[in-house]
């Protein structure tokens, strides 16, 4: 997948059936959503590429698709010099899809896998930011990857995370996702009255959200966009396996596509061969059987977002040419927002998955007023 100033990675949902908050007799057994575990300098990455004063690894408590515990890391940028009187106020940020596999954690990369310059963007508006591996980067077990309730989950627990290091940290957070991070930063969105109730949510900034998919469809259909939807297939066997051991690459793939499989599912952003565009050939995306269609289509199906409504102000920025979540598919998303009651407004500008790093004074202006305490934001849902 493409990476430019904005990295846009896919969204889509784990085959699994979410867990929910863990109940009191679970949580007595492990530390609690959000604890953190250890922290230390980060390391591997130059401060000045994230615009960073100080830059913190931390490994914390979060919420298993299962319901159970697990542990997930992350880092903490804060900006240089002292912070503002009640602390810098925090960005939870959501990355685009970096990998699925152990090694693809942001920040185990000196550019955290392409998201630095979005980071340093933030950072300089006077925020700290903290960023979510996300479950299986860098953590124990493998990726649910695009799992949107577990995804939300670590970026609300992030927060929490940061907040018990005793860092100069103000209470109010604004999410920012990208992606797949902009269907965690929904999800997030949605379940913090339940999960979180404690954070003190500003606003919401989705950039090319992943938030309905319909990959199944276009797999039918033949209508997939190459090569850009085909090479994410890879990724997406692995999704499906994570809730089905059973699902192969050869349930969905053929032809030098099923051939690259392997090495296209273990490789992170940035890594891939231009070459790899010729494997993304029409009739090498077929679904083996009726049964192995149901499981994919079970995947995405389970967990698109929006799942509820919210009263969290939610800025989205996409492209009217996306052909990697494509547009129709986020349109869809966002009209289900509005008819749910949540607070949209919906700006969608010239270009494809990358268009919202071409109109960063849009988003950025905004995250910056909410920065400064403004609450100004006008919907643009129907009536």
């Amino acid at each position: 997948m493409a990476a430019t100033a904005l990295v846009m990675g896919l969204s889509i949902s784990a085959c699994t059936t979410p867990g929910g908050p863990p109940s009191p007799s679970a949580s007595s057994a492990a530390p609690a959503p959000g604890a953190l575990l250890t922290q230390r300098p980060l390391t591997g990455v130059d401060p000045a590429t994230v615009s960073a004063g100080s830059m913190t690894y931390l490994r914390y408590r979060s919420t298993a698709p299962s319901g159970g515990p697990v542990e997930v890391s992350g880092a903490l940028f804060l900006p240089a010099g002292a912070a503002p009187a009640g602390g810098w106020p925090v960005v939870a940020f959501g990355h685009g899809t970096s990998g699925v596999a152990n090694s693809c954690a942001p920040t185990s990369s000196p550019t955290l896998f392409g998201s630095a310059p979005v980071v340093a963007q933030l950072v300089r508006q006077g925020a700290a930011v903290v960023m979510t591996n996300y479950q299986g980067l860098d953590g124990p077990g493998a990726a649910p990857y695009g799992d949107a309730v577990s995804s939300g989950y670590d970026v609300l627990d992030s927060v929490r995370a940061a907040r018990a290091t005793g860092l100069p940290l103000a209470d109010r957070t604004i999410l920012v996702g990208v992606s797949q991070g902009g269907r965690a930063a929904e999800s997030a969105a949605e379940s913090a009255a339940q999960y979180a109730p404690e954070l003190d949510l500003r606003g919401s900034v989705l950039l090319s959200p992943g938030l309905i998919t319909r990959f199944a469809d276009a797999v039918s259909a033949g209508t997939l966009n190459a090569p850009e939807q085909y090479l994410v297939l890879p990724y997406l066997v692995s999704a499906a396996r994570y809730g089905d051991p059973g699902f192969g690459f050869d349930q969905l793939l053929g032809g030098d596509l099923l051939a690259a499989a392997p090495r296209l599912a273990a490789q992170c952003t940035g890594q891939a061969d231009p070459a790899d565009a010729a494997t993304a050939r029409a009739g090498d995306a077929r679904f083996a059987s009726a049964q192995a269609e149901r499981t994919f289509r079970n995947m995405e199906e389970r967990t698109d977002v929006p799942r509820r409504g919210h009263r969290v102000p939610t800025y989205v920025v996409r492209g009217d040419a996306d052909r990697l979540v494509s547009t129709p598919w986020t349109a869809e998303g966002v009209a289900r927002m509005c008819a749910l009651g949540t607070p949209v407004r919906d700006v969608v500008v010239p270009g494809g998955h990358e268009a919202p790093a071409a109109v960063t004074d849009l988003w950025l202006g905004w995250i910056a007023g909410l920065l400064r305490g403004s609450t100004d934001f006008t919907p643009s849902c129907p009536g």
